[in-house]
């Protein structure tokens, strides 16, 4: 039985693994439909009121949302964070920020695309692999590498933060003033 665990646990390994490094012309092709619904997500959440909040806010709200949780987990172990590791990074989620909230066009665009179901459904698997992949490489497996295979609450914490943490640190983040994601609709299932 072990075996057969062990056979299903690594091809789940590899299939996240495999999904998350699909490119398009060197562009992640889940990471651009990540910062695409992370910043839709926001500039949903915030509505009308986007005028009022400074583009500085705005965008680390959203950093936050992205990569709180693999962030959080880098520093509990004292590493540098992948965030500034990677120029990438703050060119997609700087770039899918600044076109929702600069271009009168983009918003109500990816509103009524997102109404449909297959680009709602696509977008949050895309999310999901993604988490998974950050709970199986930053969370376990940096665990593994980094403070022994043998550490499994450790594990359980770093991977937990790992795929979630950014909700977290939005959770935390609000005061009750605050724009409430979930009396929208758009609760943390896509944080």
């Amino acid at each position: 039985m072990s075996t057969v665990s062990t056979s299903l646990t690594e091809q789940l390994i590899n299939s996240i693994n495999y999904f998350s490094s699909l490119e398009y012309k060197g562009l992640p092709v889940l990471d651009v439909m990540h910062a695409i619904l992370i910043a839709y997500v926001y500039r949903s959440a915030v509505g009308a009121g986007h005028r009022e909040i400074g583009w500085g806010q705005g965008f680390l709200a959203t950093i936050i949302m992205c990569a709180g949780g693999g962030s959080t987990v880098c520093i509990l172990r004292g590493e540098p964070l992948g965030i500034l590791k990677s120029n990438m990074f703050w060119g997609l989620y700087g770039t899918a920020y600044w076109a929702m909230f600069s271009n009168a066009y983009v918003y109500p665009v990816l509103d009524y695309l997102f109404s449909l179901p297959i680009i709602e459904v696509t977008f949050t698997l895309a999310d999901a692999i993604l988490r998974n992949w950050a709970i199986i490489n930053i969370g376990v497996l940096g665990v593994d590498s980094t403070l022994g295979a043998d550490k499994i609450a450790a594990k359980l914490l770093c991977g937990t933060l790992a795929g979630s943490g950014g909700g977290f640190w939005i959770g935390k983040t609000r005061s009750k003033d605050d724009i409430q994601l979930d009396k929208i609709g758009l609760n943390e299932r896509y944080i």
